[in-house]
């Protein structure tokens, strides 16, 4: 198969969809971790003393673009890499940090913010905030990134003359070529980075933005419940999809990865976790006396 007159390593869009942010929005209200500390290969701190972590894993998405062409042309490489590294991280840093400035003005504490292999990771300090509140701390998120491609298809027009060119004809026709200056590559891959993670963020499915805004929406009209279940439904959809364009995207030889994760979405579409009410204590016969209501949907455990 032929290679495209673009950036070589069909993988760039690849490492730019794996480079998603996983949105972790209600903070320490979702269990687990990004990484660990023996992970971090940076660790610096914010104003309001908000540590940032990236772990060594946020290199793969910044390296993988490249592996045919260090091969081939090597100060190329060098040059696109570090390009390519220097927007990833400013790109992905400052949709968490839009977050977390949000948050604090929702009255939410930030904890930290975390870099890793699948892109980034606010967490919050457990506070009791309304969904309003949180459907408006996710939207920040995508904003940033809105103003970020508005910025550098901007910044391509004035130097250009032109908006960021599509060549239908080419394979992949929305990479820069391998002609283009090291100015005009950071700027078209600046505002095309930027709109994939616009894309990626708002559909609705867990863990992403547009999952916290889609249940935002649906909350008034079906619950709490119902309105996770439905965007866990939608999730579990796309997380079926998308592997109509991982399959023949592998087959063509290149390396795709796209959200969203179908286990948050068949758990939420599922309901567990949910509460179910305590039953009413002066109601209760002897015999219900003798048990308790634990785990999860209320199983009944004798004593």
């Amino acid at each position: 198969m032929q290679k495209p007159d673009s950036l070589s390593g069909f993988s760039l869009c690849g490492a730019m969809i794996l480079a998603y942010r996983r949105a972790a929005i209600g903070g320490c209200l979702c269990g687990g971790s990004a990484g660990t500390e023996k992970n971090d290969a940076l660790v610096f701190q914010l104003n309001r003393n908000i540590p940032v972590r990236v772990s060594w894993t946020f290199a793969i998405p910044i390296v993988l673009p490249f592996l045919n062409e260090w091969a081939s042309r090597p100060k190329d490489a060098l040059i696109h890499t570090s390009i390519f590294a220097a927007l990833l991280f400013a790109s992905i840093f400052l949709h968490e940090l839009a977050h977390a400035w949000i948050g604090r003005r929702q009255g939410v504490a930030t904890d930290r913010i975390e870099l890793y292999l699948f892109g980034g990771l606010t967490r919050f300090k457990r506070a009791a905030a309304p969904s309003p509140a949180w459907a408006r701390i996710a939207i920040a998120g995508p904003l940033a990134n809105i103003a970020l491609a508005a910025f550098f298809d901007a910044a391509y027009y004035l130097v250009f003359g032109e908006l960021i060119p599509v060549v239908p004809e080419r394979p992949f026709g929305w990479l820069p070529s391998r002609s283009a200056g090291p100015l005009e590559w950071t700027l078209w891959i600046g505002a095309l980075l930027n709109v994939s993670l616009i894309i990626l963020n708002i559909l609705p499915a867990y863990d992403l933005d547009g999952g916290v805004i889609a249940r935002h929406l649906f909350l008034r009209r079906f619950g709490v419940r119902r309105a996770a279940q439905i965007v866990g439904i939608c999730g579990i959809v796309l997380s079926i999809l998308r592997f109509a364009i991982i399959l023949p995207a592998a087959v063509a030889g290149i390396l795709l990865w796209l959200p969203p994760s179908f286990k948050p979405n068949w758990t939420a579409a599922r309901g567990v976790g949910a509460r179910k009410p305590k039953p009413d204590p002066s109601s209760e016969t002897d015999v219900e006396k003798a048990v308790e209501w634990r785990g999860r949907g209320g199983r009944r455990i004798h004593k």
